[in-house]
């Protein structure tokens, strides 16, 4: 007889995977989606209508995109759109892409002048076949003489100080511009509380020196992250608010028109364009709202799958920090990350100071990171990363992270205290499904959330 298993979809890497909860077991699971009205259209028409509509009627600028691009546009000088890097989905960058050039090429912008800069940040350049996902194959076949990318460390130009002392440096290329065009989806960020928009600026195109200085403003000695450092908050946040200081500090110097999306479960939802700060507020109102799902209780196990920040583990943290909201956090819960991560760890500066403090105890790692690698003088970008892990762990518990992956599992256990499972069968499903069983034969009554959104903000419900 051929077992019954619950529905439950979730992401292994680009593969969509099922079959895993058996139906015994359905009354302990919940699967924890964005809201029903996330999923609904904030727009008329098809994406291509919703688009041109935003253009035309901007917020935040008192011009529609075709006397924006009429009057900034200067023949000879580059028209830079940004797009984000392969770290990021992209959904909205295929969709948004062929519509966007073909109305610009449209307004007599030649071909020539036009530039898409990737803004990867501090992140290492996308290899061929990334950029075919971040652009879309097609049209990075035809554009892709005209695709640079961010180079944090060359190829910039300091421009000045921020509000809080950040020194302030932007890609050589958007100081160069006629017009800059950013092309973002807005989510939530586990510690700039809203991304999207004004990020694609700082770190997207920014100075490694202007990031270094600006995300060290998240640390707290006793806590970890400041308190308002944290998924879904804007308000008091030191690092969004200092983003936004540097993102005005370009639009001083530049035209920026920006086109800004909300993407649920592959659609394209909402779509706006104009002055990229009012973008940033807007979307901010609207994220929080779409993005959290209240439960009655904390999950005793939480399966998480990663969508496309599987591709290794400093991403996953992202899926790591989502699931963390949903978990209890008595030493009795447990947090089953599902993420392939094909690129390994994905970060040195993360991987260097977990291994040097891979053999403390859990409480004196943390200390160690915040007090080796957590100022303006000794933070690099992925610093933040194991302060984050190590604060999780602390509050749910070592060996309470598990996790499925195609990663080392001798240094995933011993360097990020996440314990590997073996792979049974090659099998994702197969894995789920026996650490489903051992948890529910020791906790017959649990309750199990399953999530596939990294950018879900879990709230429990006050009695």
């Amino acid at each position: 007889m051929t077992e019954e298993f619950i529905h439950t979809p979730i992401s292994w890497g680009e593969e969509i995977i099922d079959n895993f909860i058996p139906k015994e077991y359905e009354k302990n699971v919940k699967f924890l989606h964005p809201p029903e009205f996330s999923r609904e259209k904030q727009y008329q028409g098809s994406v291509e209508d919703g688009l041109l509509y935003a253009l035309e009627h901007p917020i935040g600028i008192d011009k529609p995109f075709t006397d924006f691009i009429s009057e900034m546009y200067e023949p000879g000088k580059p028209l830079v759109i940004l797009v984000d890097d392969n770290t990021r989905p992209n959904i909205h960058t295929k969709i948004i892409l062929p519509t966007l050039l073909a109305y610009i090429l449209s307004l007599g912008v030649p071909r020539q002048d036009i530039r898409i800069l990737v803004a990867a940040g501090t992140h290492r350049p996308p290899r061929e076949d990334e950029f075919k996902k971040i652009l879309g194959k097609e049209i990075y076949e035809e554009y892709k003489d005209i695709v640079v990318v961010h180079d944090c460390n060359n190829d910039v130009v300091m421009i000045g100080t921020s509000k809080a002392g950040t020194p302030i440096g932007f890609n050589a290329l958007a100081l160069e511009a006629s017009v800059i065009i950013p092309v973002t989806d807005s989510e939530l960020h586990y510690f700039a509380g809203v991304a999207g928009t004004i990020k694609q600026l700082c770190p997207g195109i920014a100075a490694r020196k202007t990031v270094s200085i600006n995300h060290p403003k998240m640390f707290d000695r006793e806590l970890g992250f400041v308190p308002e450092c944290r998924l879904g908050n804007t308000e008091g946040n030191p690092v969004i608010t200092d983003i936004k200081d540097i993102a005005m500090k370009l639009r001083e110097l530049k035209p920026i028109f920006a086109i800004d999306t909300i993407v649920t479960e592959g659609e394209i939802v909402y779509i706006n364009a104009g002055d990229i700060i009012a973008l940033h507020e807007e979307a901010a109102k609207k994220i929080v709202k779409m993005r959290t799902v209240e439960i009655e209780k904390p999950g005793d196990l939480v399966i998480i799958g990663l969508q496309s920040w599987g591709i290794n583990l400093y991403q996953t943290g992202k899926g790591i920090h989502a699931a963390w909201n949903a978990v209890r956090k008595d030493g009795k819960g447990e947090i089953l990350i599902v993420s392939p991560c094909p690129d390994g760890v994905g970060n040195a500066n993360f991987e260097k100071a977990m291994r040097e403090c891979k053999d403390l105890p859990l409480q004196e790692a943390l200390e160690y990171i915040l007090d080796n690698y957590c100022s303006e003088e000794t933070f690099k970008i992925g610093n933040q990363k194991p302060v984050d892990l190590l604060r999780i762990i602390k509050t749910v518990g070592e060996g309470n992270l598990k996790m499925i992956t195609y990663m080392d599992h001798t240094e995933l256990k011993e360097v990020y205290r996440i314990v590997p499972l073996p792979m049974i069968d090659n099998s994702p499903e197969k894995t789920i499904a026996k650490e489903v069983r051992d948890f529910m034969n020791k906790n017959p009554d649990a309750q199990i959330y399953v999530m596939d959104d990294p950018g879900l903000l879990i709230v429990i419900k006050e009695n």
